[in-house]
């Protein structure tokens, strides 16, 4: 477990690649499940006025709707035998960015902080996903940094118009 967790931790800081994720479908669900549950616990701090189920349902929706991007995409190119690791280093990536950017969240709801510092969080988390996200990419396709920097800022707005979707506007 301290392997992977290893392994997982050298993705976020560029060190190793989506080949270096043992391929297994039990760890890829797993990985999956953890990002799900912390992203919908960060999502229910940032976007207060939904409830635990409906985020958890907003969030799986969301994460199986850009993997299965990943995996299409994949496929296409015929690196689908890839995708299991690539799935789950995304997953377990984002997992773990989650995990270590929540107590910062945390800590800026609770002292009811300013606009400035939820925007601060919003770019640092932005930004290493990004990084990462082009770093899995970069190895899990093959291609050179700047196609993979275009396939993260892609994948990145399609997240966005994903979210615009699944998110409910409010009426006022």
């Amino acid at each position: 477990m301290l392997r992977l967790f290893k392994i997982f931790w050298d993705i976020c800081r560029l060190r190793a690649g989506p080949q270096d994720v043992p391929a297994g479908r039990n760890l890829l669900i797993a990985a999956v499940f953890a990002a799900v549950i912390i992203d919908s616990f960060s999502t229910s701090i940032l976007i207060p006025r939904f409830e635990g189920m409906e985020v958890l349902q907003i969030v799986a929706v969301y994460n199986i709707i850009l993997l299965s991007a990943i995996y299409l995409l994949l496929w296409l190119v015929g690196y689908s035998s890839r995708a299991v690791q690539t799935l789950t280093a995304f997953s377990a990536s984002g997992f773990l960015i989650s995990l270590v950017l929540l107590p910062g969240l945390i800590v800026m709801n609770s002292a009811a902080a300013e606009a400035k510092s939820f925007a601060f969080y919003i770019i640092a988390d932005t930004i290493w996903r990004l990084t990462v996200n082009s770093y899995i990419f970069r190895h899990a396709f093959s291609v050179n940094l700047l196609l993979a920097m275009i396939l993260s800022f892609s994948y990145f707005i399609f997240g966005l118009f994903i979210a615009d979707i699944l998110i409910p506007t409010q009426n006022q």
